[in-house]
C-alpha cells in the first residue's frame, strides 16, 4: 500500500483523475460463450463522479471490489476508511446534509451507469439495466469535497454473453 500512496500523491493530476490500469492478462479470462474484462481504477475523495473508461452494456453483469487506499470524508476531524465507509455510529456525528445516498453511510463507495446509482462498499455485482460508461465516487457531495481526502484503488470486472 505505502507504494500506491507514493505513486498517487507524486502527481497531482491523479489526484483528481481517475486512472484505469487494465489488470494483468492473469486476471482475465476469455471463453467462447463468455468474455471476462477486468480493469483497475483508483477513486478520489476529493472529486465528484469519475469517469472509469468502462463501458457497460444493458445485460452485461459487473462487479465493483475494494483492493486497497483509504479516503475520509472531512481530513481534520475522522479517520480514513475503506469503500464500506463509516460505520452508522461515526456517521452519525457527522453533519448530514452532504450524502448523496441517505440511506447509506458516508465514505461509502457508490457507482452510477446512466439513471442507475447504488452503493457498492466493498464489493457488489450488478446488472446493468441500460447502457453506459460506469463513474464512481465517494458518498459525500460535491460541495462538501472540499475537506476531503485520500483516494482507493478497486477492479472492476464485466463479464459479456451467455450466462
Amino acid at each position: 500500500m505505502r507504494g500506491f500512496i507514493a505513486h498517487a500523491a507524486a502527481s497531482t493530476t491523479a489526484v483528481a483523475a481517475l486512472a484505469l490500469i487494465p489488470v494483468s492478462a492473469a486476471e482475465a479470462t476469455t471463453t467462447s460463450s463468455q468474455s471476462l474484462r477486468s480493469y483497475r481504477s483508483v477513486v478520489s475523495a476529493t472529486s465528484g463522479w469519475q469517469n472509469t473508461g468502462v463501458n457497460v452494456r444493458r445485460g452485461d453483469r459487473y462487479s465493483v471490489e475494494y483492493l486497497r487506499g483509504s479516503w475520509t470524508v472531512d481530513a481534520a476531524r475522522f479517520d480514513r476508511v475503506d469503500a464500506d465507509g463509516y460505520d452508522w455510529n461515526t456517521d452519525a456525528r457527522i453533519y448530514q446534509g452532504c450524502k448523496i445516498l441517505d440511506d447509506e453511510t458516508y465514505g461509502t463507495l457508490l457507482a452510477k451507469t446512466g439513471r442507475s446509482l447504488t452503493a457498492v462498499g466493498g464489493y457488489r455485482k450488478l446488472r446493468a439495466d441500460g447502457s453506459g460508461t460506469l463513474r464512481l465516487r465517494i458518498n459525500d457531495a460535491d460541495g462538501c469535497l472540499g475537506d476531503n481526502d485520500g483516494r482507493i484503488m478497486v477492479v472492476i470486472r464485466v463479464w459479456r454473453g451467455r450466462y
